[in-house]
């Protein structure tokens, strides 16, 4: 508590030993002077005078205090308001203070003015809460009072009290949530549990009024509670106390709402009362007087004042690293995506994040990109659940109790196929003709990424792909290693065109819902010299003898029956097994369906993804989707809004050559067709 005391050395020295003692009995943390990072802020800002009851805004820019140094608007040696700025606030480097101004008139006047709090109002200016002694000029009780005033135009606006909250007790100290909802003070008011007690108000929302002023229960005692401080994150309390079982005289602690740490967004900040405070220890306290603590928006520093030996004047304004367990909330940000296991595939899942009261779910899907971002705080664990069709279920514990500075957590749910796995799986690749007609040739493959060279092989001939022993028995480990490996395959043949090819063996397992089998069967078809397997370009908006599809039929139908148009833009092809690997310049295509919409000024794009018959039904229904999805981003790129874009996959079912015997007709058959429907306008 700020008093001029003169401390003898052999009081020092006393006050030294049995400090010593009660860091063993009262264990009390001692932080490394290294890591605490203590710094007496220096001429800049102290002076042989008096600095006191300093104020850091959230962003570090300004620093302001109370002093009793000249020139003062007051009497001589009475406090003024006096505040300083950050040069270095922008620049990621140690704060760098200005050499200090007065605050000045209106804010400063005879008596003394000082505690201030400040908030950055949604219109960008400052209001600030300060303390001062009634007078003529301004109203209030006899003693101390709390007086506000806002930054408008370049000045200060003339004090008000805050009449809500000033009684005929010593009320001061005051310190202002972020959010301008609630206004923490000290006062030696009856109903305290001590000599001075911390006390809040609350504003009512709807009128901008406080609210009666409740005593903050379990962070007061017997002793004093003064200089309360509530951080930016609205959950975390730092203020200073003479309590038995300290380093010294005042000591700083902080606290934290108990609701808010079950709930961020807690109706009230009290309803469930304050956690036990903590002592920061050393050498953030001293056997002196430690006061006024403020933490920075990060969380990373804190500014007090103290009257410790070392100082210039009889308090002086540090600075310091706050303690690991000392630091306030901050909000986190989990996000990745929901991906197979091994691979890059995206996968649709539900996801489910819960502690405590905190309960959220969200799902991934080819619209979303198949990511997820939720937002939670630090000092809780978290246990996550994400479940997705034909996969393991996800149920794992997300611990951010000890994250204090990466607000980003990055983390993809990777998924595990719900399948189960021979001892051995083996691998034949076999090579056909046309016709179906089994041919062998000269062949060489390498299996990527478990060989970075080709290698001979024999057609027909059954070779090992993993064991399970190789795994330790573990089919999860076993799967993801399946699933990430590409088979990359060249042949020649007399007669036939030379093939080169890829295969991705997660989509080849696709095609399997309850276990692998022991010998996956790969097939490759190569095409008479002179006679290409033919992988057509994006077709162009113009006729077509293809079959329509049938939504597409439906849409047309209903658009004509209002009296619009239903019009084919155009066709972008796939490889095999994927859908974000078109077949020819997908962009010209989709640039020509754009130009086709702006050309339109109205309407919306419809696109029809579909597959072949290759593989599972189900997969292949989601395959489409993800076909027509990605012609949707494409879309986007060229220029059409999002909004205006419906995707639909039909899978297998409406192939364009039902008997896809051949790779040429499969080929057709891998698609996302892209139309427009323009309703006619109401004029017409």
């Amino acid at each position: 508590m700020f008093m001029f005391k003169k401390i003898t050395t052999t009081t020092v020295v006393a006050i030294a030993t049995a400090g010593s003692l009660i860091a063993i009995a009262a264990n009390y943390p001692i932080t490394p002077n290294e890591a605490a990072d203590l710094h007496n802020l220096g001429a800049g800002v102290n002076t042989h005078e008096s600095e006191y009851t300093p104020y850091i805004t959230p962003d570090e820019k300004f620093l302001f205090f109370q002093s009793n140094r000249d020139p003062a608007a007051g009497p001589e040696g009475d406090f003024d308001l006096w505040y300083s700025m950050n040069k270095n606030a922008e620049k990621g480097v140690d704060p760098l203070f200005e050499v200090s101004g007065n605050v000045g008139l209106p804010v400063n006047s005879e008596n003394l003015d000082g505690h201030p709090s400040l908030r950055r109002l949604p219109s960008g200016e400052f209001e600030m809460y300060f303390c001062s002694f009634a007078s003529p000029t301004r109203p209030g009780p006899a003693l101390t009072n709390i007086y506000h005033t806002v930054w408008k135009a370049g000045k200060w606006s003339v004090p008000e009290a805050v009449t809500a909250v000033n009684s005929e007790f010593h009320d001061r100290m005051p310190s202002i949530s972020q959010d301008g909802r609630y206004l923490f003070f000290s006062s030696d008011r009856l109903g305290g549990k001590g000599g001075d007690d911390i006390w809040f108000v609350e504003r009512d929302e709807k009128t901008g009024k406080w609210g009666p002023a409740f005593n903050a229960g379990s962070v007061n005692t017997a002793a004093s509670e003064v200089t309360p401080s509530i951080h930016s994150d609205g959950t975390t309390l730092y203020f200073s106390s003479d309590r038995s079982g300290g380093v010294g005289g005042y000591d700083i602690y902080f606290t934290q709402s108990v609701s808010k740490l079950a709930n961020p967004d807690a109706e009230h900040i009290a309803e469930k009362g304050w956690a036990k405070p903590l002592n920061l220890g050393k050498p953030f306290n001293s056997e002196f007087d430690d006061e006024y603590p403020t933490v920075i928006a990060s969380g990373e520093r804190v500014y007090f004042t103290s009257n410790r030996s070392e100082g210039l004047g009889a308090f002086d304004i540090y600075r310091a690293r706050v303690p690991l367990f000392a630091r306030p909330t901050i909000r986190l940000s989990l996000r990745g995506k929901t991906l197979i296991a091994g691979t890059n595939r995206a996968v649709n899942a539900q996801i489910s994040l819960a502690s405590g009261e905190i309960s959220q779910q969200t799902n991934t899907s080819d619209e979303k990109g198949n990511s997820f971002n939720f937002q939670l705080i630090n000092q809780k664990e978290y246990r996550l659940q994400a479940s997705a069709a034909g996969f393991r279920r996800i149920d794992e514990v997300i611990d951010t109790r000890k994250v204090y500075e990466k607000p980003e957590i990055d983390k993809d749910l990777l998924f595990v196929r719900d399948i189960k796995v021979p001892k051995v799986v083996n691998l034949r690749i076999t090579f056909e003709n046309a016709q179906g007609k089994v041919i062998s040739p000269k062949a060489k493959q390498k299996l990527l990424p478990k060989a970075t060279k080709f290698i001979k092989f024999t057609a027909g001939k059954k070779q090992p792909l993993i064991r399970l022993d190789d795994f330790e028995g573990s089919e999860e480990k076993a799967l993801s290693a399946l699933e990430g490996f590409v088979l990359e395959v060249e042949a020649e043949k007399k007669g036939f065109e030379p093939l080169k090819e890829k295969r991705s063996i997660s989509v080849m397992l696709d095609q399997y819902k309850d276990s692998v089998p022991e010998t996956l069967e790969v097939r490759f078809v190569m095409a008479p010299k002179g006679n290409k397997v033919e992988k057509p370009a994006p077709v162009a908006a113009e006729k077509t003898d293809e079959a329509e599809p049938q939504e597409a039929k439906a849409q047309r139908q209903k658009t004509r029956l209002g009296g619009g148009t239903f019009t084919f833009l155009g066709r972008i092809y796939f490889a095999s097994g994927v859908h974000d690997a078109a077949v020819g310049d997908a962009k010209t295509a989709a640039r020509r369906a754009a130009a086709e919409f702006k050309k339109a000024g109205r309407g919306r794009i419809f696109v029809y993804g579909h597959g072949d018959s290759q593989g599972d039904t189900a997969a292949n229904k989601q395959l489409s989707k993800k076909r027509a999805a990605f012609v949707k981003k494409l879309l986007v790129a060229a220029g059409v809004p999002a909004k205006s874009i419906t995707t639909q996959g039909a899978g297998e079912s409406q192939r364009i050559h039902k008997n896809d015997d051949t790779e040429q007709k499969r080929q057709k058959n891998r698609r996302a067709e892209i139309y427009i429907s323009v309703p006619r306008e109401k004029s017409e």
